[in-house]
């Protein structure tokens, strides 16, 4: 296991000249190589005296410059450090696919171990307490399950947004996929209704996770900058450990073992997420609070600026009862 202190080729090749005004490239970027792929991480410093540290955590295909252009700058004129990582699979961290358009994975387990990787090498020894965790999506499925099985570790409170518990169209998802053989040649395949990012096809009148068309313009613009941070449809295989993953994390007697201050946001016009899941996930836990944003789509940090300001003020709440 080893890590560099500053990687140039951890950096995006180019920053888009439509976010460069409120981008905030990183103080450190490297990679982190455990469990058989590099995984890039980046690194913020405060300005000035921090008030501890965010571990941003993305959803599914994202990337950590698409949290830079905005996010990132939001937090550090908080007073946090920031840390984020790409997930195996996109961002510039390895592809375990020779196509690297494909989102893959092979068990839902290789993201904990990886999280926990990241979080014990590169978080845990310098990171300025306390350690908040800000996570979208997918990341914020896999910070739960990390919570449960592994405990706290060196975060003091998390806020998961959108988190993903509970698919809209679940039913239909697992009933095909009984019908799919596990084996290589289908579970590498896209599954069905997706395939390769395609830039003209991505229309801003038929997308359902942003109102906001700027933020929404934010992947295509990155992916242009530099086309090694593209990522398409997930594999077949994603979808089926996602389930599996999702089946685990409700299982009696999980989610109670979370033993931390947790926020989590429901985006009320989520069309990815099944948002009436999120309510009794929350009552599940020892000290979880829950908070809908109710005209909010799927990607409540991307959304318009009225929405963004919900976010931002449930977020500085649990910080201050965190920081005190």
């Amino acid at each position: 296991m080893t890590m560099t202190e500053h990687d140039p080729s951890a950096a995006p090749a180019s920053v888009p000249a439509n976010v460069a005004a409120r981008y905030r490239p990183a103080d450190r970027y490297g990679f982190l190589a455990g469990a058989g792929a590099r995984l890039r991480y980046a690194i913020w410093n405060a300005l000035g005296t921090p008030r501890g540290s965010v571990v941003v955590l993305t959803g599914r295909g994202e990337f950590i410059e698409k949290y830079a252009t905005e996010i990132m700058g939001e937090l550090l004129d908080r007073g946090f450090a920031v840390y984020a990582m790409d997930w195996r699979g996109q961002g510039l961290s390895d592809r375990p696919l020779v196509d690297r358009g494909k989102a893959h994975i092979d068990n839902f387990t290789t993201y904990i171990a990886d999280l926990g990787l990241f979080l014990e090498t590169i978080v845990s020894p310098t990171a300025p307490r306390p350690i908040l965790a800000l996570c979208h999506s997918m990341g914020a499925h896999i910070l739960l399950r990390q919570l449960a099985e592994h405990g706290s570790g060196p975060l003091s409170a998390a806020v998961v947004v959108s988190p993903m518990t509970a698919l809209r169209r679940e039913a239909m998802l697992r009933s095909v996929l009984m019908l799919m053989p596990e084996v290589s040649a289908v579970e590498e395949r896209y599954l069905f209704g997706t395939g390769p990012f395609i830039l003209l096809a991505r229309e801003f009148a038929s997308n359902f996770v942003t109102h906001d068309e700027r933020r929404y313009r934010f992947t295509d613009e990155w992916f242009t900058a530099d086309p090694r941070l593209a990522v398409g449809g997930p594999t077949i295989g994603w979808s089926r450990q996602a389930v599996r993953s999702m089946a685990t994390a409700l299982a009696p007697g999980y989610l109670e073992r979370i033993n931390l201050p947790l926020l989590l946001m429901t985006a009320g016009e989520d069309r990815l997420i099944d948002p009436s899941n999120h309510a009794p996930t929350v009552a599940r836990m020892r000290h979880g609070e829950h908070f809908t944003i109710a005209s909010a789509r799927h990607e409540i940090m991307m959304e318009t600026d009225d929405l963004r300001a919900l976010f931002w003020e449930a977020f500085d709440r649990l910080a201050k009862g965190v920081l005190g």
